[in-house]
Protein backbone atom coordinates (compact mmCIF):
# COMPACT_ATOMS: atom_id res chain seq x y z
CA UNK A 1 0.00 0.00 0.00
CA UNK A 2 1.32 3.42 -0.97
CA UNK A 3 1.34 6.39 1.32
CA UNK A 4 -0.40 9.48 -0.07
CA UNK A 5 1.23 12.76 0.92
CA UNK A 6 -0.21 16.22 0.43
CA UNK A 7 1.65 19.49 0.98
CA UNK A 8 -1.07 22.03 1.69
CA UNK A 9 -1.63 25.77 1.94
CA UNK A 10 -5.04 26.29 3.50
CA UNK A 11 -7.08 28.92 5.29
CA UNK A 12 -8.88 26.00 7.00
CA UNK A 13 -7.51 23.90 9.87
CA UNK A 14 -5.47 20.97 8.54
CA UNK A 15 -7.53 18.36 10.39
CA UNK A 16 -10.65 19.69 8.63
CA UNK A 17 -8.92 19.43 5.25
CA UNK A 18 -7.70 15.93 6.12
CA UNK A 19 -11.15 14.66 7.00
CA UNK A 20 -12.59 16.26 3.85
CA UNK A 21 -10.21 14.44 1.51
CA UNK A 22 -10.04 11.19 3.47
CA UNK A 23 -13.55 10.49 4.81
CA UNK A 24 -13.74 7.38 7.00
CA UNK A 25 -10.02 6.69 6.59
CA UNK A 26 -7.07 7.23 8.90
CA UNK A 27 -5.28 10.50 8.21
CA UNK A 28 -2.48 12.42 9.91
CA UNK A 29 -2.16 16.16 9.49
CA UNK A 30 0.36 18.59 10.97
CA UNK A 31 2.12 21.82 10.08
CA UNK A 32 5.69 21.30 8.93
CA UNK A 33 8.06 24.14 7.99
CA UNK A 34 5.23 26.54 7.14
CA UNK A 35 3.34 24.00 5.04
CA UNK A 36 0.54 21.66 6.03
CA UNK A 37 1.45 18.00 5.76
CA UNK A 38 -1.26 15.40 5.27
CA UNK A 39 -0.44 11.69 5.20
CA UNK A 40 -3.09 9.12 4.36
CA UNK A 41 -3.55 5.63 3.00
CA UNK A 42 -5.90 7.07 0.38
CA UNK A 43 -7.25 10.50 -0.49
CA UNK A 44 -9.67 12.01 -2.96
CA UNK A 45 -8.20 15.07 -4.73
CA UNK A 46 -11.67 16.13 -5.86
CA UNK A 47 -12.70 16.61 -2.21
CA UNK A 48 -10.26 19.40 -1.34
CA UNK A 49 -12.28 22.37 -0.04
CA UNK A 50 -12.33 25.62 -2.04
CA UNK A 51 -9.43 27.93 -1.31
CA UNK A 52 -7.02 25.08 -0.54
CA UNK A 53 -3.90 24.55 -2.62
CA UNK A 54 -2.19 21.17 -2.50
CA UNK A 55 0.70 19.31 -4.05
CA UNK A 56 0.29 15.53 -4.07
CA UNK A 57 2.68 12.60 -4.22
CA UNK A 58 2.58 8.85 -3.78
CA UNK A 59 6.30 8.27 -4.21
CA UNK A 60 7.83 5.31 -2.43
CA UNK A 61 9.06 6.41 0.96
CA UNK A 62 7.73 9.30 3.03
CA UNK A 63 10.82 11.52 2.56
CA UNK A 64 10.67 11.42 -1.21
CA UNK A 65 6.87 11.77 -1.22
CA UNK A 66 7.11 14.87 1.00
CA UNK A 67 9.74 16.48 -1.27
CA UNK A 68 7.65 15.75 -4.35
CA UNK A 69 4.44 17.02 -2.73
CA UNK A 70 6.15 20.31 -1.75
CA UNK A 71 7.48 20.67 -5.30
CA UNK A 72 4.00 20.07 -6.74
CA UNK A 73 2.58 22.66 -4.32
CA UNK A 74 4.90 25.28 -5.83
CA UNK A 75 3.21 24.75 -9.22
CA UNK A 76 -0.34 25.31 -7.97
CA UNK A 77 -2.31 28.31 -9.20
CA UNK A 78 -5.79 29.70 -8.53
CA UNK A 79 -6.84 28.04 -11.80
CA UNK A 80 -5.13 24.76 -10.84
CA UNK A 81 -5.12 24.53 -7.03
CA UNK A 82 -4.37 20.79 -6.86
CA UNK A 83 -1.27 19.45 -8.63
CA UNK A 84 0.01 15.88 -8.66
CA UNK A 85 3.78 15.61 -8.85
CA UNK A 86 3.52 12.78 -11.38
CA UNK A 87 1.50 15.05 -13.70
CA UNK A 88 4.31 17.62 -13.82
CA UNK A 89 6.64 15.36 -15.77
CA UNK A 90 9.71 17.21 -17.04
CA UNK A 91 8.30 20.56 -15.83
CA UNK A 92 9.18 19.47 -12.26
CA UNK A 93 12.84 19.92 -13.19
CA UNK A 94 12.28 23.69 -13.18
CA UNK A 95 12.05 23.49 -9.38
CA UNK A 96 15.74 22.51 -9.30
CA UNK A 97 16.93 25.48 -11.36
CA UNK A 98 18.68 28.08 -9.17
CA UNK A 99 16.48 31.14 -8.51
CA UNK A 100 19.15 33.51 -9.86
CA UNK A 101 19.15 31.66 -13.18
CA UNK A 102 15.36 31.87 -13.36
CA UNK A 103 15.32 35.54 -12.37
CA UNK A 104 17.97 36.40 -15.00
CA UNK A 105 16.22 34.62 -17.87
CA UNK A 106 14.86 37.02 -20.51
CA UNK A 107 11.57 35.13 -20.91
CA UNK A 108 10.96 35.12 -17.15
CA UNK A 109 11.84 38.82 -16.97
CA UNK A 110 9.27 39.49 -19.71
CA UNK A 111 6.63 37.54 -17.76
CA UNK A 112 7.48 39.55 -14.64
CA UNK A 113 6.82 42.75 -16.60
CA UNK A 114 3.49 41.33 -17.81
CA UNK A 115 2.56 40.48 -14.22
CA UNK A 116 2.31 44.21 -13.53
CA UNK A 117 -0.86 44.15 -15.64
CA UNK A 118 -3.11 41.46 -14.12
CA UNK A 119 -5.36 41.22 -17.22
CA UNK A 120 -2.37 40.44 -19.42
CA UNK A 121 -1.08 37.80 -17.03
CA UNK A 122 -4.54 36.27 -16.69
CA UNK A 123 -4.95 36.15 -20.48
CA UNK A 124 -1.56 34.50 -20.95
CA UNK A 125 -2.30 32.04 -18.13
CA UNK A 126 -5.68 31.08 -19.61
CA UNK A 127 -4.14 30.61 -23.06
CA UNK A 128 -1.18 28.61 -21.73
CA UNK A 129 -3.51 26.48 -19.61
CA UNK A 130 -5.88 25.64 -22.45
CA UNK A 131 -3.67 25.97 -25.55
CA UNK A 132 -6.72 27.29 -27.38
CA UNK A 133 -8.03 30.77 -28.10
CA UNK A 134 -11.65 29.65 -27.84
CA UNK A 135 -11.19 27.76 -24.57
CA UNK A 136 -9.19 30.66 -23.12
CA UNK A 137 -11.97 33.01 -24.19
CA UNK A 138 -14.50 30.79 -22.40
CA UNK A 139 -12.41 30.87 -19.21
CA UNK A 140 -12.05 34.64 -19.42
CA UNK A 141 -15.67 35.23 -20.46
CA UNK A 142 -14.53 37.12 -23.54
CA UNK A 143 -15.08 36.78 -27.27
CA UNK A 144 -12.41 34.66 -28.96
CA UNK A 145 -11.43 37.51 -31.28
CA UNK A 146 -10.69 39.70 -28.24
CA UNK A 147 -8.46 36.99 -26.83
CA UNK A 148 -6.78 36.55 -30.23
CA UNK A 149 -5.92 40.27 -30.28
CA UNK A 150 -4.59 40.10 -26.73
CA UNK A 151 -2.50 37.00 -27.47
CA UNK A 152 -1.07 38.65 -30.58
CA UNK A 153 -0.10 41.73 -28.53
CA UNK A 154 1.30 39.60 -25.69
CA UNK A 155 3.36 37.63 -28.19
CA UNK A 156 4.84 40.86 -29.53
CA UNK A 157 5.60 42.03 -26.01
CA UNK A 158 7.26 38.71 -25.16
CA UNK A 159 9.01 38.44 -28.51
CA UNK A 160 7.45 35.01 -29.06
CA UNK A 161 4.87 33.76 -31.57
CA UNK A 162 2.34 32.30 -29.15
CA UNK A 163 0.34 30.72 -31.97
CA UNK A 164 3.21 28.35 -32.77
CA UNK A 165 3.84 25.24 -30.63
CA UNK A 166 7.41 26.29 -29.80
CA UNK A 167 6.27 29.76 -28.72
CA UNK A 168 3.47 28.39 -26.58
CA UNK A 169 5.85 25.92 -24.94
CA UNK A 170 8.33 28.69 -24.26
CA UNK A 171 5.63 30.88 -22.70
CA UNK A 172 4.34 28.01 -20.56
CA UNK A 173 7.82 27.27 -19.25
CA UNK A 174 8.54 30.94 -18.56
CA UNK A 175 5.21 31.34 -16.76
CA UNK A 176 5.89 28.25 -14.64
CA UNK A 177 9.42 29.43 -13.86
CA UNK A 178 8.14 32.90 -12.90
CA UNK A 179 5.58 31.31 -10.57
CA UNK A 180 8.32 29.34 -8.84
CA UNK A 181 9.94 32.62 -7.84
CA UNK A 182 6.69 33.67 -6.18
CA UNK A 183 5.59 30.34 -4.73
Amino acid sequence: MRLHVAAVHSPLPLDQVGTSICPARPVKAAPLAGVGAILATTLDPARFPPGVRAGLSTAPGPGRAWREARTALRFTTPRQPIVRYDDLGVVALLADVPEDAIRDNADVTAIAALAETPDDLETLDAYCTTGSLRRAADLLHLHHSSVARRIDQLGKTLGVDLTQPAGLTRARLALNAWRLLHA
